[in-house]
């Protein structure tokens, strides 16, 4: 539109006022669309202060705001520009956004006033006086001149927003009785960068230290050498998400005042998806509403939800080692402090001796007494029947392969194994001739 474009110079031209605000103004665009073009969502606040005392009476006020208008128009509170006075707030306002609101741009109209009162209402900027230096010169000659400083206000919803520039600053809650004023401790005004909110702060550290937590969980497992070569691929798979996420999201924090949201947000649902192959009983990402810079709650929640769920849920290990301590008779005793396995999973007694395998096939079954500790000795003594145990064709999936050893799958359908739920232990006795036995029981979770 010509109302901004460049001021075509030529020598002897007599020059006028609108010159210099013509050639503001081309400037002013050349900025704002090579901004615009160059960065998503070149606007928002990158620093805001709260007066958390004018909450306590009732209003609304900030300490200081800096940031950029979705026009393009930057802003320093109170630098460059006054902060509005308090707005008043009374029991009437509920589930309210707070707005700061500047005058949009009118071609033709008026954008500055010079002086002031009534007539800069509908303006954009307020002429103030200011002394200026000569900073060609050190002297301590003094000249008097206008500057513009810019006519911010608040407002809220339920006011008339059409022809302004606006920026959410905050929500209001409820104002209670005794006017104190609730505001939302969700709401994300739309930020610059991941510092200016305290909340986007929050999310970036939680995701980060949730991130981190599991995966030095995820490595102390594979590398306890009680389950080693029993962790599925799966886990390394799941070990590498996390370490690509950890030095990346590390990154933001360490420059959280340089991260733009839309950058966070990005590798929030990158993160949410990688993961949703483990967690997910479709095993497919979410279908995450798209960014939105003016509802930055709403952006956030819903991937947050998702990784929430993922890095908190535990993937449980496939194969659990229950370890086997000698008692006197030839009695050995496994402890089970996770109830569940008794319920959700399948027993397998791992055997090696210095025998052949196929005697410890044939042998063993008739040779082992199995069930509750506290009954094992009534088995042993009375030739009662115990926990059946069964040679299994082929090594279970969640084993290491090793050699020489048999794999006896216990009967997890007969009537002792409920005692099990009850019971202190389970218990083994091995009767019979067996040289260099070694046993070893597993629980298996499919």
């Amino acid at each position: 539109m010509r109302n901004e474009n460049r001021v075509a110079w030529s020598e002897g031209m007599f020059l006028r006022v609108q010159h210099f605000q013509q050639a503001d103004r081309w400037t002013e665009r050349l900025v704002r669309m090579t901004t615009r073009e160059l960065a998503a969502y070149p606007w928002g606040v990158a620093e805001i202060g709260i007066d958390r005392s004018a909450l306590a009476i009732g209003q609304f006020a900030l300490s200081n705001l800096r940031g950029i208008l979705p026009d393009g128009t930057l802003f320093e509170a109170p630098i460059d520009a006054d902060l509005p006075p308090p707005l008043d707030l009374d029991e009437t306002v509920k589930n309210a956004t707070i707005y700061l609101a500047l005058p949009a741009r009118r071609p033709g109209k008026a954008d500055v006033a010079i002086n002031g009162g009534a007539s800069s209402n509908g303006v954009r900027v307020v002429a103030s006086h200011y002394e200026a230096p000569d900073s060609n010169v050190e002297t301590d000659f003094m000249a008097p001149i206008d500057v513009g400083r810019l006519s911010l206000r608040y407002l809220k919803s339920g006011d008339e927003l059409a022809g302004y520039e606006l920026i959410g600053l905050a929500r209001v809650i409820e104002v209670r009785s005794d006017k104190a004023v609730i505001l939302d401790p969700e709401y994300i005004a739309p930020s610059l960068n991941c510092a200016a909110e305290p909340r986007l702060s929050e999310l970036v550290t939680e995701l980060l230290g949730i991130v981190r937590h599991r995966a030095e969980a995820i490595a102390e497992r594979i590398g306890d050498p009680t389950i080693r070569g029993t962790a599925e691929v799966g886990d390394y798979f799941l070990l590498q998400i996390l370490n690509r996420a950890d030095p990346m999201l590390r990154h933001i924090s360490a420059n959280a005042t340089r991260m733009h949201p839309m950058i966070f947000f990005e590798n929030c649902i990158q993160l949410a998806g990688e993961l949703a192959t483990f967690t997910m009983d479709s095993k497919r990402a979410s279908d995450f509403p798209p960014y939105r810079h003016d509802d930055l709650k709403g952006t956030f929640a819903a991937v947050f939800d998702d990784l929430r769920t993922s890095l908190s849920a535990v993937l449980e290990q496939s194969a659990v080692s229950i370890e086997l301590s000698e008692r006197r008779h030839g009695v050995r005793v496994g402890t089970i402090n996770d109830r569940t396995l008794f319920k959700e999973a399948g027993f397998v007694l791992a055997v090696r001796a210095e025998m052949s395998a196929e005697d410890i096939r044939r042998k063993l079954p008739a040779q082992i007494k199995v069930g509750p500790v506290e009954r094992i000795a009534e088995l042993v003594n009375v030739a009662l029947p115990g926990i059946p145990v069964r040679p299994l064709p082929v090594l279970p999936r969640q084993l290491p392969y090793r050699s020489g050893t048999i794999y006896f799958e216990l009967d997890t359908k007969n009537p002792l194994w409920k005692q099990l739920d009850t019971s202190g232990a389970i218990a083994l006795h091995l009767a019979g001739d067996f040289p260099g036995i070694e046993l070893e029981l597993w629980a298996l979770r499919e």
